[in-house]
């Protein structure tokens, strides 16, 4: 205790040489801090967008998704898909209902705006597994023809200041009619994947799509199933259903743990990938501890000799000064920490970004800048040890 007394008097007495050397510790941990937090912020992001596709969904998809390797980049490739296979779906037991998904490409043109938001041509069988409400209008009908529904993206672009439920609109060269507008119930302000999001879309009626375009495909088969099924079980009875037609090879059904479980996986990937580069800054910054107290070691000879020659031993002057590196590194990270949580904060209120500060990521800071600087400070606090008090009076 006399050790970590004697270390934080000799901080406070020189503490802008302290704040000086714990700039590099600070900055490491704004980098590591900050870019966590903004990864878990991702994550959340991501996994509410995949949430709102509706409660008890699987989504079947072209292509084979192996979930040990991650994204397959043939998914976005041709479709095998046939309008019958929607109905081998329903007729699995636990099935609610399905509904077909198309993505017709292509924008929307009103007088003289545009806009480019996701355009999905979908049976209406989508607005009741997707719980989405309604700003105005109506979803379109079975039997509806050339008509779409905005998101609230697409409608702030191409109708500002007026209602756009019954004006025509242009996509890809036919004329529609809006028939509603889905209202944005994203209550916590701008997301950073609000383009990308079910706001930022246009839905068209697939028979529509079909009509005009034979060479249409279907992209996604949105399955949702009982609350009494249980997801997982449910995916075998799914794909015995398709591989009465479909080669195994040509589709895959997933869960929304897999979806989530395919984007953490390259989250996660880069998230490492960041945070050893960011790493390298907490050595760069530790080293500058190291430095900084090698020469002070080198400067309190006399303060060593006299330790020493009045009981000292070399076991409480190696604490002193390992101390000493702790709490140094202990200052960059609260720093860094501080200077963090600023960031943090003008990030979720001027950006779409919204950082996640948790207790862990706090917690990581705090070991990693803390637990570098200590292995930093053997070496100094060795030395210090290690000096002859009789040389160090003798020198001073």
């Amino acid at each position: 205790m006399r050790n970590l007394t004697a270390a934080l008097s000799t901080i406070l007495e020189s503490w802008k040489r302290s704040v000086l050397s714990s700039v590099g510790v600070a900055v490491a941990t704004v980098a590591i801090s900050l870019l966590v937090s903004i990864g878990r912020g991702v994550e959340k992001d991501i996994t509410r967008h995949v949430e709102d596709l509706g409660a008890n969904v699987v989504v079947v998809v072209p292509g084979r998704v192996d979930l040990s390797m991650g994204f397959n980049p043939n998914l976005g490739g041709q479709s095998w898909f046939a309008e019958e296979d929607a109905d081998r779906l329903r007729a699995v037991p636990g099935v609610v209902q399905v509904a077909t998904l198309s993505f017709a490409g292509g924008g929307i043109r009103a007088g003289d705006r545009e806009a480019y938001p996701f355009m999905v041509a979908c049976t209406p069988e989508w607005f009741q597994i997707h719980k989405v409400t309604l700003d105005s209008g109506r979803f379109f009908l079975p039997e509806a023809a050339h008509e779409v529904v905005l998101g609230s993206v697409a409608r702030e672009s191409l109708f500002p200041e007026e209602e756009p439920v019954g004006k025509n609109v242009e996509i890809n060269g036919r004329t529609y009619q809006v028939v509603g507008v889905i209202r944005d119930e994203n209550s916590s302000g701008p997301s950073l994947f609000r383009m990308q999001s079910f706001q930022n879309v246009g839905y068209i009626p697939y028979k529509t799509l079909k009509a005009d375009s034979q060479a249409a495909q279907i992209d996604r088969f949105m399955v949702q199933i009982s609350h009494e099924a249980e997801p997982k079980a449910l995916v075998s009875g799914l794909e015995a259903a398709l591989n009465s037609r479909l080669d195994r090879q040509q589709f895959s059904v997933l869960t929304q743990e897999d979806l989530l479980g395919v984007v953490f996986q390259v989250v996660g990937i880069v998230s490492y990938l960041v945070i050893g580069l960011t790493s390298i800054s907490l050595f760069v910054g530790c080293f500058g501890v190291m430095t900084v107290m090698l020469i002070s070691v080198n400067e309190r000879h006399k303060e060593i000799g006299v330790r020493k020659a009045v009981g000292a031993t070399n076991r409480d002057v190696f604490w002193q000064f390992l101390f000493e590196s702790a709490l140094v590194s202990l200052v960059g990270v609260v720093i860094g920490l501080a200077v963090s949580l600023a960031a943090a904060t003008a990030l979720s209120i001027w950006t779409p970004i919204r950082p996640v500060m948790t207790p862990a990521t706090v917690a990581l800071a705090t070991v990693a800048g803390v637990g570098v600087g200590c292995v930093f400070g053997v070496f100094p606090a060795l030395r210090a040890a290690r000096q002859d008090p009789v040389v160090s009076l003798r020198n001073e």
